[in-house]
């Protein structure tokens, strides 16, 4: 008995203990405080921000390649030996200009062979018309050397078209690569002698994603940045699609242009391609606004006073933030802090979340939706 006697003494004085603490404790809050907690027990504090829109911009990135506006591969009309190299390296070209001859003696003499024969022609022709008035040269012999003249008009025209031919000229301005034939050496119509490129702008190609490719046409403007010269960022625009989806890498291929006006950008250049698509406009809302369930993503709304669930779907995160498409609109109320343990239809006392100081709320009409 003495056992039971101390430990029922010890509950006693446990009870009082503890009922004497919470009343101390209850005078440590002025009234006003606890007025405030009681009115608070009904409700949920959280913190809400209104629901804004924004653009869903998406920006593709791809690795592009730079070609010339126009480039050639020079090779000569004929076989020959080069005799003489018009042209340096980086050396720009204008059109027409001579860049290479070969050995044309040849040429030459049969050019001159083919003048006299004409030139004796033409004499003979005007010697016969001057004759056929009088009977002394039939019209058939006048018409013969008539013909005789075309046909040596014609050789000699082949005779210099053939001397022509000896020589290289450039296709179109541009800069010209470093020479592959050096004089004395032979070389036939196949023998490459160098490139030729109109760098006053340069074509970048390059593959986009086959979701994208409804978005593109030409004149979209895009940037691009050289992986050698990353400070120097140029404009330019889509200046060719292709017309299929390439089946195998399910990508589009495209073609840009940009200006190259100090021809400092060479082809082959690699270029890291940056383009910007706007889309439809969709509810932006903070992640940690965001939660999950076996239904999908959702998120609180505060519409008259009380926690509603609203179930979106998620389209894209960008700085924190997240698109979301749903039954949202403009001015919404989103909780974005006490989302924990909400419930449909529950109280909540909404407050305004700063990005500041948390802390620091003011108080939010929770009349109605907003």
């Amino acid at each position: 008995m003495a056992l039971r006697t101390q430990i029922g003494v010890i509950a006693l004085l446990a009870a009082m203990l503890a009922a004497g603490w919470i009343w101390l404790s209850g005078w440590e809050y002025p009234a006003e405080s606890r007025e405030l907690k009681g009115a608070r027990s009904s409700a949920t504090l959280v913190l809400v921000e209104a629901l804004s829109l924004a653009e869903d911009r998406v920006v593709l990135r791809a690795v592009g390649t730079g070609e010339a506006l126009r480039s050639a591969s020079l090779h000569p009309a004929v076989a020959g030996e080069v005799v003489e190299v018009l042209f340096e390296a980086e050396q720009k070209i204008r059109k027409g200009a001579p860049l290479l001859r070969l050995d044309d003696e040849h040429e030459q003499l049969a050019v001159r062979l083919a003048e006299i024969a004409e030139s004796e022609a033409r004499r003979q022709v005007k010697r016969y018309e001057k004759l056929a008035p009088s009977g002394t040269v039939s019209i058939v012999s006048l018409q013969t050397a008539q013909a005789e003249l075309k046909s040596a008009g014609l050789r000699l025209a082949q005779a210099k078209a053939a001397l022509r031919d000896r020589t290289l000229y450039a296709p179109f301005d541009g800069v010209i690569g470093m020479s592959e034939a050096d004089p004395g050496d032979r070389v036939t119509d196949e023998t490459p002698i160098a490139s030729l490129d109109d760098r006053s702008f340069i074509q970048v190609k390059f593959s986009v994603p086959e979701e994208y490719a409804r978005r593109l046409a030409v004149g979209d403007p895009i940037a691009v940045r050289s992986w050698i010269a990353p400070d120097l960022d140029l404009r330019g625009a889509i200046s060719a699609t292709d017309s299929r989806i390439d089946p195998v890498t399910r990508t589009l291929r495209v073609k840009a242009r940009i200006p190259n006006p100090d021809e400092t950008i060479r082809p082959g250049t690699s270029f890291d391609v940056r383009m910007e698509f706007t889309g439809r406009a969709y509810p932006s809302v903070r992640e940690v606004a965001v939660l999950w369930s076996r239904d999908g993503a959702y998120l609180w709304r505060v519409v008259g006073g009380r926690a509603e669930k609203v179930f979106v779907t998620m389209i894209r995160r960008e700085q924190g933030r997240v698109l979301v498409d749903g039954p949202l609109e403009a001015g919404d109320l989103i909780v974005v802090e006490g989302v924990q343990g909400l419930r449909a239809g529950q109280p909540v006392e909404p407050r305004a979340y700063k990005d500041d100081q948390i802390g620091e709320t003011r108080p939010v009409p929770n009349d109605g939706p907003a």
